[in-house]
């Protein structure tokens, strides 16, 4: 397998990525040189000025805007600062060791949760801070980096002319992968990150998740948190024997909801995919020789409105269900 980033020395990347229709595309990252860091300085004066002129607030005073807006007040600094405390303590559980291995596991998959829980806590406050003026104008000098500093391997000239061009083609995988590898260059960012935070060391180590970060169980097999099989969507899965769920046969799995039930794919009235348990599932309608639906007629009798008016029942047999005339003599 070819690795999608090559060293070519400290201050080049290759990067071998694709287009949003697959097709394969190789790019050189650069380090910045002067010249492109007071390029990018211009448009950052430009954006900064723009934003003002927008009613963009500075950052000085957003502190002050989501005090009034009761986006950051007090009580949100304290379960912030909660946040980190709780998340050091139980770093340094996994750190010292000493536990149960079982009671370790649920502090790294409590440790995985709460990063979570701490990075949608942040969400809001970082759009903000984004949004300000020296936020804007932040991202307009990275912008301008990008597209100095992504080069055609051939030429060696930027693959973006000038910033429209970027704009257009910033959400293809190519420059989101030299997007990311510049910004490790430049601020020295760790491109193992997730690896490396002290739950997933921990989980990788005694092999509760595979080198992708998915939870496994002793066979291999893809789990979620609990243990349950799934699949590379995270879809709960079975095996219809043993043998295939040892040879992970494919041709064996079938699809269950969380109790193991099995279930199937039905596509409702809008038009959405919707999973059913099977034994829920409404039987279809049998044909006759022509292929048409056979009717089974119901012998359910109407009942008066006002049952004053209603004869009193006499002690008949029940009528008895009949198959449609037509379809009996087809049948002969």
């Amino acid at each position: 397998m070819t690795d999608k980033k090559k060293s070519i020395d400290d201050k080049e990347r290759e990067i071998n990525s694709t287009d949003n229709d697959g097709n394969p595309v190789k790019v050189i990252v650069i380090q910045p040189t002067a010249q492109h860091y007071r390029d990018s300085q211009v448009e950052y004066n430009k954006a900064f000025r723009s934003a003002l002129d927008s009613g963009a607030l500075l950052r000085q005073k957003l502190t002050d805007y989501m005090e009034q807006q009761g986006i950051w007040n007090e009580e949100k600094q304290k379960q912030h600062d909660k946040f980190v405390d709780d998340i050091s303590k139980k770093e340094a559980l996994l750190k010292g060791g000493g536990i149960r291995l079982s009671e370790a596991k649920d502090v790294a998959l409590e440790l995985r949760n709460l990063r979570e829980d701490f990075r949608d806590f942040l969400a809001e406050r970082n759009a903000l801070d984004s949004n300000s003026a020296e936020g804007q104008a932040d991202n307009a000098r990275f912008s301008e980096l990008v597209r100095l500093c992504i080069l055609n391997p051939d030429t060696k000239q930027p693959c973006f002319p000038e910033q429209a061009a970027y704009d257009a083609n910033a959400t293809q995988p190519w420059v989101s992968e030299a997007s990311a590898e510049l910004a490790n260059m430049i601020y020295g960012l760790d491109p193992n990150y997730d690896n490396n935070l002290e739950e997933n060391k921990f989980l990788k180590e005694f092999s509760f998740v595979n080198e992708d970060l998915k939870f496994i169980n002793n066979d291999g097999h893809l789990v979620d948190a609990d243990g349950r099989l799934v699949n590379e969507d995270g879809r709960f899965i079975a095996y219809r024997t043993s043998e295939g769920a040892e040879k992970q046969d494919p041709e064996e799995v079938y699809f269950v909801n969380r109790d193991g039930e099995e279930v199937v794919s039905v596509t409702n009235d809008e038009g959405e995919e919707e999973w059913i348990q099977l034994s829920l599932k409404e039987r279809k309608p049998f044909l006759d020789d022509d292929g048409k639906p056979v009717v089974v007629e119901s012998s359910t009798e109407e009942t008066p409105e006002d049952e004053e008016d209603a004869p009193k029942a006499e002690n008949k047999p029940q009528k008895r269900t009949k198959r449609n005339t037509k379809d009996a003599k087809s049948a002969q």
